[in-house]
C-alpha cells in the first residue's frame, strides 16, 4: 500500500520488502544479504569499490560523532570465479558508517549522486521547516532538501551548501546528476507540477544552477513519482505509483524520442506487488541495484543486487549448399549499446559469443568465397537456437563460351551446350545463338563443373571434348565471368544439291543452255577485290567492309550478294567469323567474277597452281555456298 506518511515514504521509513534472490532465464535479483538486516537498506548506488546506500546499521550514541546517522559505505568482495570481475556475484564486504563533519543535528541524509571525478555529492537532507510568518503552509514539519557536500580524504564529507533552489514549504529530494554533471533530475512536490511527487530537470548555468522545470506527462502523472537516477547512456528510471502499474511502487524508464518522452514498465524482475524503487544501473548498463519491500528478504526495506545474464550461445557456420561446417569464418559482433565482438570459427565452424541477455546484436559472418552474412538478433534468439546456424551462400559466377570447330575455327550457332554439377549432380542446358555464343549463371564457388557441346543429329552429330571446370579454377576473389570455349569436330562433309535462288540480272544463274565453260589454268588477270593471300577470314571480312564504305557498286553488289545467301539486312550481317579459309577441288564448274564491275563467266577451274585453288567461304545462312578466290578475290559459285 502507499506509505501513510510522504516523508517516511520518501525517507526513513522506507519499508519496501525484500525479495530473496530470483533467477529467471535473462535476468538474477539477489538479496545483498551481506548488508541487509532486520532495518531498512535502500537506495544503493555505485561509489569507488563498492556502494553507498541509507542503513541504520548499530544506532549512534550520539548525534554528532563524526559519521551521517544513515549513510553507510561497503566494498564489494573479490570474486570467487577469476572471470567475474569484484562484486558481479553481488556480495560485500560488512558495511561502514560514512564519515561527516559539520551538519547539523539529528539530520538524516540519502540518495546520493556524484560527480564524475568523486570529489562532489549532492544528497537529500531532511530539515526543521519553520513556522508561522507568511508560509505556504503553516507550522513546523520535517521537510526535505538537497544539499552539496566536498569530499575530504579517506572518504569523509565537509562543506555541506544547500542547493539554491530548494523551496522551504516543499519537498526538494533524490538529486540524479547525468555522467558530464551539467544536469540533475530530482523529486519535489513544488507548485506547477502535474501530481504529488514529480520528477523535475534543472541545468547548470556557469557555476549556479538554473530554473527547475517539469518534466510533464507522460513521465508524471496524478501519482507520486520518486527516486530519479540517470544512466550513462541517458535513460531515466524513477519509480512511481501511477496505475497501471504491477504493484504499488513500480520502476519505469523513460527515453528522449523525436523530442518527447516515451516511457516504458521495467516489468519483473524489477517490479512486483508490493513497492520497487531506487533503481540505479552500473556503467554496464548490465547490472546495478534495487530495493523492494517483497517477501522473503531480512526485514524492511533490502537493498538487490540485479544483474542481466550472459547468454549460452553457440554460432555455426556452414555452406548453405552442401551443409559442410566452414572453420576460419570471420564472426563479428556489434552490441546494440555499444561494443564489438570478434571470433573467428574454430575447426567446427564454432564460436561462443559473450552475449547478454535482454541485448540485441548485428551479427556479421564473412568468409573468402560466400556472399557476406548480416542479421540482427537478440541473445534470446540466439541461444533458444542452440546452436544458430549461419548459412553462407557461395558467391556465384556468370560463365560465358563460344563454341567453335576445330579447324575452321567456324562458329556453331545451334549447339546445344550441357553443364554437369558435378558437386550436386544437377545439369543445365544451354543452346549457342547465331553467333555461338552460351551464357549460364550461378556458377558457385567450391563447386566443380564440367561441360560439353554438341552440334548437328543422326550422321552430322559431333561433340567437343569434356571441358572441366573444376572448383580450383574458379577465383573466388571477387565477382568475375569465367570464359570457357568450346570446340567441335569438324562435321563429316556431306555433298547434296545447292540451289541458290535466282540472283538479281541472273549473275549466279548457272548456264542450263549446254554452255562450254571456259577452262582457267591461271588466276590473277582482271581481279574483283585483289589478292588476299596474305590475310586471314578476319582480314578479307575488314578488306570487304572497307570497299563497302567507299564504293556504292560494292555496297550493291554485297547487299545483293548476302541478301541471296539469307542474310536479312545483307552484307550488315556478316563479320569477321562469316569467312573461313578452304581449298577448293580442282575441276570445279560455275560462275566466276572478274573486274570491279563484277562481271560473270561460266568458268571450269583447271588450276595449274595450287595455290590458286585456296579460297574463303562465306558462312552461308540457307545453303548455298559462295567462295571468294584468295589470289585475285573473285567470286566463285558453283555446284558440288
Amino acid at each position: 500500500m502507499i506509505r501513510k506518511n510522504i516523508l517516511t515514504l520518501l525517507f526513513l521509513s522506507l519499508s519496501v520488502a525484500a525479495f530473496c534472490q530470483v533467477e529467471i532465464e535473462e535476468v538474477s535479483v539477489t538479496n545483498l544479504s551481506d548488508i541487509n538486516t532486520e532495518n531498512d537498506e535502500f537506495v544503493a548506488v555505485p561509489y569507488g569499490e563498492g556502494i553507498m546506500f541509507n542503513g541504520i546499521g548499530d544506532k549512534n550514541p550520539c548525534d554528532t560523532c563524526g559519521y551521517f546517522n544513515s549513510l553507510r559505505f561497503a566494498k564489494n568482495k573479490p570474486s570467487a570465479d577469476a572471470d567475474m570481475e569484484a562484486g558481479s556475484d553481488c556480495s560485500c564486504s560488512p558495511s561502514e558508517k560514512v564519515s561527516a563533519t559539520a551538519y547539523p543535528k539529528k539530520s538524516n541524509f540519502n540518495a546520493p549522486t556524484f560527480t564524475s571525478d568523486r570529489g562532489t555529492m549532492y544528497l537529500t537532507q531532511n530539515f526543521n521547516r519553520p513556522g508561522g510568518g507568511e508560509s505556504n503552509v503553516q507550522g513546523k514539519g520535517k521537510k526535505l532538501k538537497i544539499v552539496m557536500a566536498k569530499m575530504n580524504d579517506l572518504n569523509s564529507w565537509s562543506n555541506f551548501v544547500d542547493v539554491p533552489f530548494n523551496m522551504v514549504d516543499y519537498e526538494t529530494a533524490h538529486p540524479a546528476l547525468t555522467t558530464d554533471g551539467q544536469t540533475m533530475y530530482f523529486t519535489s512536490d513544488r507548485p506547477g507540477g502535474v501530481g504529488g511527487m514529480d520528477i523535475w530537470k534543472v541545468t547548470k548555468q556557469g557555476d549556479t544552477w538554473g530554473t527547475p522545470t517539469n518534466l510533464g506527462a507522460p513521465i508524471n502523472s496524478a501519482g507520486n513519482e520518486i527516486f530519479p537516477s540517470i544512466s550513462s547512456n541517458g535513460t531515466l528510471y524513477y519509480s512511481s505509483n501511477k496505475s497501471g502499474g504491477t504493484g504499488n511502487l513500480d520502476v519505469y524508464s523513460a527515453s528522449m524520442q523525436g523530442g518527447s518522452w516515451t516511457t516504458a514498465n521495467l516489468g519483473a524482475p524489477f517490479n512486483s506487488s508490493a513497492d520497487d524503487l531506487g533503481y540505479v544501473e552500473n556503467p554496464d548498463g548490465e547490472s546495478g541495484y534495487i530495493t523492494s519491500n517483497r517477501g522473503g528478504g531480512k526485514g524492511g526495506d533490502d537493498v538487490y543486487c540485479w544483474k542481466i545474464n550472459k547468454a549460452p550461445v553457440q554460432l555455426l557456420v556452414e555452406d548453405g549448399n552442401s551443409k559442410d561446417r566452414l572453420p576460419g569464418s570471420k564472426i563479428n559482433i556489434v552490441g546494440s549499446k555499444g561494443g564489438t565482438l570478434d571470433y573467428v570459427a574454430d575447426g567446427e565452424g564454432g564460436a561462443e559469443p559473450d552475449m547478454t541477455y535482454r541485448r540485441t546484436y548485428m551479427v556479421n559472418v564473412e568468409k573468402e568465397g560466400y556472399l557476406p552474412w548480416s542479421k540482427e538478433l537478440s541473445a534470446k534468439e540466439l541461444a533458444m537456437a542452440s546452436p544458430y546456424i549461419v548459412p553462407l551462400v557461395p558467391r556465384a559466377f556468370k560463365l560465358d563460351g563460344d563454341v567453335k570447330f576445330i579447324e575452321s575455327l567456324k562458329i556453331a550457332p545451334g549447339s546445344k551446350v550441357v553443364l554437369h554439377n558435378i558437386t550436386t549432380g544437377e545439369k543445365r542446358e544451354a543452346i549457342a545463338d547465331a553467333n555461338g555464343m552460351f551464357t549460364f549463371d550461378n556458377i558457385y564457388c567450391f563447386e566443380d563443373y564440367e561441360l560439353i557441346a554438341y552440334n548437328g543429329t543422326g550422321d552430322q552429330a559431333v561433340e567437343s571434348a569434356k571441358y572441366d571446370l573444376p572448383a580450383s579454377a574458379i577465383d573466388c576473389s571477387g565477382d568475375e565471368t569465367v570464359k570457357v570455349p568450346l570446340k567441335l569436330p569438324e562435321p563429316p562433309p556431306v555433298y547434296v544439291e545447292k540451289v541458290c535462288p535466282t540472283f538479281v540480272e541472273g549473275m549466279l544463274a548457272l548456264p542450263t543452255d549446254g554452255s562450254t565453260p571456259k577452262s582457267i589454268g591461271a588466276l590473277g588477270s582482271r581481279p574483283e577485290f585483289g589478292n588476299s593471300h596474305d590475310l586471314d577470314g578476319a582480314g578479307f571480312y575488314n578488306k570487304l567492309q572497307d570497299r563497302y564504305n567507299r564504293s556504292a557498286r560494292d555496297k550493291k553488289f554485297l547487299d545483293e550478294l548476302f541478301t541471296t545467301l539469307g542474310y536479312a539486312n545483307g552484307f550488315a550481317d556478316a563479320n569477321e567469323a562469316t569467312f573461313y579459309s578452304v581449298t577448293i577441288p580442282n575441276g570445279m564448274v560455275g560462275n566466276m567474277g572478274y573486274t570491279k564491275r563484277h562481271r560473270m563467266k561460266y568458268v571450269q577451274l583447271n588450276a595449274r597452281s595450287a595455290r590458286d585453288l585456296e579460297a574463303f567461304q562465306i558462312a552461308s545462312i540457307n545453303g548455298c555456298d559462295v567462295y571468294f578466290m584468295k589470289t585475285c578475290g573473285n567470286l566463285f559459285y558453283f555446284k558440288q
